[in-house]
């Protein structure tokens, strides 16, 4: 199918891979792998939670013991690697090492499959090339540090692709077996694995024997879509329904995901604000290199690689019956399709349907391909006419490559922020609330606090409001909790209530202010609102307990009636 089954037909040193003995080929991806290790592995404790890893405790903690009217079943980045977690920390604890090691171990793995996966598709010299760029790349290295499904999900992923070739190539049922088992652990993982699987039909295109691997792959795709199925109806459907895209940003265009995407999926590319550690826009990344550095580092890896790609292309123009020979352009088409593809697909949906995030955490469903491709293509451009590699002209491109790479990298495994405002709001709450004591918290707090009020111990009740927010972990949608305002007059009565009731008791009444807008100005104003002029007709009053944190204390300004 690809350039490895017509090695017979060439003479020996017509393929690089003659060039590049097993045993060096061995010892220098075990090399990479160990480095790739210890780049994923540094520092996996040096950054608090953010809001999204604090999300993840949510569900892990509560994974037995949710309420029966929670969406938490419901999270589309899904089940299976919560309870992969769950079973995780328990072995190794829950500290923010723990969280994230499994994406680490995830990470690090990642790398020699896609080596074996480019090795597979062309030779020994694309699979050497492709531990180098995976091992040091920024992008992958971030998801390897985050306590999120992503970096196990990529694994899972990379494994496919591998597999899809071993299938396609050999069109033995068992490589399709394995190929439909991966498929469906990586939907269970992340539904946007959908969209590889449509790109997949590549192979059959590519395929010697086209009819017999179109039934192969048609049969292996209905049995995976047929075991799918009752899990996309009672758990994807219900996130896609309930508002799980209300959080993405307006401004959002899909049509330019796709370029921010691929630049972001080169060796040091230009990241999305939200990859904490990458991003120079990001709140807690202190710049730390020169501005000249950081851009050279965007731009320069763009420009090479284009001009890498300008003389693979023109080769393949000027020697068009060698590259047929060789399958060198089926398989630029079959990773250009797995590559590509994907994104197609998840843009349609996002200008027809709903908007979904590309640019930074959906699209990764293309990154294992595209960094084979890439490595295809480094591959390419280094051999010469007669297929052996040329070291130093490949040694000219993957050098600054990879060192660009570094400037990002430095900025994920050296910066080490102070505590986070939730952590430190969290160990005050700890400190200020006793047993039977109550605090609620608004829009987004509960969220952020959850892992930090369990580490320090927090002895008291913390509720939400509105009281719906209980039911959801991750996103608020102001716009429709606007729309229910009505039903928020009635949710703070009965807070209110609940807090005359405590104090009657004895206990202390605490209100955590929103900390998205601690002045009180933006868009949930009016929800808000209500529940302060509640407050007031009850004669309950309001005044800082610690103005640092945004905590404020609820005292009573009248007796209570007890009734």
């Amino acid at each position: 199918m690809f350039g490895d089954t017509v090695r017979q037909k060439q003479p020996r040193g017509a393929d690089a891979t003659s060039a590049v003995p097993f045993p060096v080929c061995l010892t220098i991806i075990v090399a990479f792998f160990a480095l790739g290790a210890a780049l994923r592995f540094y520092g996996l404790s040096a950054r608090d939670f953010w809001f999204d890893e604090s999300c993840t405790f949510t569900y892990v903690h509560n994974l037995f013991t949710w309420p029966a009217n929670s969406n938490l079943l419901v999270e589309t980045t899904n089940l299976p690697y919560y309870v992969i977690l769950r079973g995780w920390t328990g072995w190794f604890g829950p500290s923010e090492a723990a969280y994230r090691s499994l994406s680490a171990v995830a990470a690090t793995l990642t790398v020699p499959v896609l080596a074996i996966a480019a090795a597979r598709i062309r030779n020994r010299l694309t699979g050497l090339v492709c531990a180098a760029l995976a091992a040091l790349h920024p992008l992958h290295i971030y998801y390897a540090h985050e306590a999120r499904a992503y970096a196990v999900w990529v694994l899972l992923l990379a494994l496919l692709l591998w597999l899809l070739i071993e299938a396609a190539r050999s069109n033995l049922w068992r490589w399709w077996a394995a190929f439909g088992t991966a498929l469906l652990a990586a939907l269970l993982t992340h539904y946007f694995t959908a969209y590889f699987a449509a790109g997949s039909v590549a192979a059959v295109v590519l395929s010697r024997d086209r009819h017999a691997t179109l039934r192969r792959w048609s049969a292996t795709m209905a049995v995976a879509a047929i075991a799918f199925a009752p899990y996309f109806c009672f758990a994807v459907l219900p996130a896609a329904k309930g508002g799980g895209s209300v959080w993405i940003d307006p401004t959002f265009r899909p049509l330019t995901a796709i370029p921010h995407t691929l630049w972001a999926f080169m060796p040091a590319g230009s990241y999305p604000s939200h990859l904490r550690g990458l991003s120079l826009a990001s709140p807690d990344t202190v710049i730390r290199q020169p501005t000249s550095l950081v851009v050279a580092s965007q731009v320069v890896p763009a420009v090479l690689i284009a001009a890498v790609g300008f003389v693979v292309l023109r080769r393949r123009f000027q020697s068009p019956s060698r590259h047929a020979a060789t399958g060198v352009g089926r398989s630029h088409l079959f990773l250009g399709a797995l590559t590509l593809g994907p994104l197609l697909l998840a843009v349609a949906y996002s200008i027809f349907i709903r908007p979904v995030y590309l640019a930074g955490r959906y699209d990764m469903v293309a990154w294992p391909a595209s960094i084979v491709w890439l490595s295809v293509t480094l591959a390419d451009f280094a051999a010469d006419q007669e297929g052996s590699p040329r070291w130093r002209r490949l040694a000219a491109v993957m050098a600054p490559l990879l060192a660009l790479s570094l400037v990002p990298i430095h900025r994920i495994v050296s910066f080490a922020p102070p505590a986070s405002f939730h952590r430190v709001r969290a160990e005050r709450l700890a400190e200020l609330a006793a047993p039977g004591d109550f605090v609620i918290a608004l829009a987004y707090d509960r969220d952020y606090l959850g892992y930090y009020l369990n580490r320090a111990k927090f002895q008291g009740e913390i509720r939400s409001f509105p009281s719906w927010l209980e039911q959801q972990v991750g996103w608020v949608d102001t716009a429709a909790d606007l729309r229910r305002l009505p039903e928020a007059q009635g949710d703070a009565r009965k807070i209110a209530s609940e807090a005359q009731r405590r104090l009657l008791a004895g206990n202390r009444v605490l209100l955590l202010a929103d900390s998205t807008d601690p002045k009180g100005e933006g868009a949930r104003r009016p929800i808000h609102a209500e529940l302060l002029e509640t407050f007031l007709e009850r004669g309950l009053s309001v005044r800082s307990a610690d103005a640092s944190t945004l905590i404020h204390d609820i005292a009573s300004a009248r007796p209570i009636d007890p009734s």
